[in-house]
């Protein structure tokens, strides 16, 4: 289950530290989605520090760990961040989005919940 974790977070910190990116330059695919789930452009801002946020509590909790991602800062995080792709998916079922567009949502989602049980264990 460590190198499950260690992965699981370090991925989870990438896809963070880029999607918070986008967020914050206001990339034309975050426009559009934010449009159409109807929410104000200042969200954009919000999404990009929650990422942010989550990316560097991932982080914090490789260190806390040692360095194998397991423990009570990565687990909050994950279960942070499950809530906050439930709530991307929901965006995206209420806007009538196809799979295609749904599917980073929930494959993240996915992963955060993957994270937050192996990160819980042992």
């Amino acid at each position: 289950m460590h190198l499950v974790s260690f992965a699981l977070s370090i991925a989870l910190i990438l896809v963070c530290a880029i999607s918070s990116v986008m967020d914050f330059t206001h990339n034309e695919d975050v426009v559009a989605s934010m449009d159409r789930f109807g929410l104000p452009s200042r969200f954009e801002v919000v999404a990009g520090l929650v990422k942010s946020a989550a990316a560097l509590g991932l982080l914090a909790g490789l260190f806390a760990s040692g360095h194998h991602g397991r423990g009570f800062p990565t687990t909050l995080v994950a279960w942070c961040l499950v809530a906050y792709f439930v709530v991307a998916v929901v965006f995206h079922v209420r806007a009538h989005d196809s799979a295609k567009e749904m599917a980073p949502s929930a494959g993240l989602l996915v992963l955060s919940a993957v994270l937050a049980v192996t990160a819980s264990v042992g």
